[in-house]
């Protein structure tokens, strides 16, 4: 009668001692979920709060939509989203395969492989503001580094680069282009260097055996081996191309200069909110930036992580 009693006590007591440990274990990861509520949660909910409405003698006025319809008939916000996409799409064009040309190259190179990591790899780390600075100084249209070497060698008339507010190969938009590759050039080289050495070798000795030449090998087993280093690239260039700032306010300040050929749509938040000290315009720009890319995650993850998944599993 007594064992008999005993069990459920233990069975008890077991329980209590499990939840006792689990407890223990959400208790040292509660100042992070804590922590992460009051940094993220609360401003993001705040945000979305904030774009419906409209202060007016310092109170909060419930104006639904109206902000996001100031937004999309405001000409200047247009332009910045449009510098935006044009700006991040030039980059990805360029970047990624510029990257993916390096690694190969580095991937076959046998003597001091890395010493090019290192160089390449340098404008990563070195602070953004500086390289701007710099770059500022080189893209100057009267006696900029650049148009001094161009003037020695007899080119006439010489581009204005950051004085040039026109779509064309020259102007501020195409220097913009220029820095951001020099910046991530090195940082995706190596990530595609990583996805090349990651191959198999086996397969490109298959290929052989198979009678492919190295074009075959390239096209049947590389480019496929590298899909999930694509998708990764592309997620994060295009995160990146939508939250770029420090390099083009240097460059350019908050208004893009000239013409504001060169402000993107977190320049024009920034503007809005510290300069316009419209804080519930810019939180509906906010939203706008956010909506935009979850939908980018969401498309890159469907159609080509999860192809990828497919493929893995079956």
């Amino acid at each position: 009668m007594l064992h008999s009693d005993m069990q459920p006590f233990g069975a008890v007591m077991q329980m209590t001692h499990r939840i006792r440990r689990t407890l223990v274990w959400y208790a040292f990861i509660a100042p992070v979920f804590v922590l992460f509520a009051i940094f993220v949660i609360y401003p993001t909910i705040k945000t979305f709060q904030l774009s419906f409405f409209r202060e007016v003698a310092t109170k909060q006025q419930f104006v639904g939509l109206a902000q996001y319809q100031r937004l999309f008939t405001d000409q200047v916000f247009i332009g910045a989203l449009l510098n935006t996409i044009l700006l991040g799409a030039a980059f990805l064009l360029i970047v990624i395969p510029l990257g993916l040309i390096l690694a190969s190259l580095l991937n076959s190179l046998k003597y001091a492989p890395n010493l090019f990591k290192v160089v390449y790899f340098l404008p990563q780390i070195t602070s953004t503001v500086a390289i701007a600075l710099i770059f500022s100084y080189i893209f100057q249209a009267d006696w900029g580094l650049l148009n001094n070497g161009l003037r020695a060698l007899g080119v006439d008339p010489l581009p204005l680069w950051l004085a040039d507010p026109r779509y064309n190969l020259t102007g501020s938009r195409a220097a913009a282009t220029i820095l951001a590759v020099w910046i991530a050039l090195g940082y995706y080289m190596l990530i595609f260097l990583a996805g090349l050495q990651s191959v198999p070798t086996e397969f490109y000795d298959a290929a052989v055996v198979d009678g492919a030449n190295f074009m075959q090998a390239w096209w049947y087993i590389t480019l496929p081996s590298l899909r999930p280093t694509f998708v990764f690239l592309i997620l994060t260039g295009t995160i990146d191309a939508f939250s770029r700032f420090s390099d083009l306010y240097t460059m350019g300040g908050p208004g893009g200069t000239p013409a504001r050929s060169l402000q993107t749509i977190v320049m024009y938040l920034y503007q809005i909110a510290f300069e316009g000290s419209d804080f519930n315009l810019s939180s509906a720009v906010a939203v706008i930036l956010f909506l935009i890319m979850l939908s980018v995650t969401i498309f890159n993850f469907r159609a080509l992580l999860q192809r990828e998944f497919r493929r893995e599993t079956r």
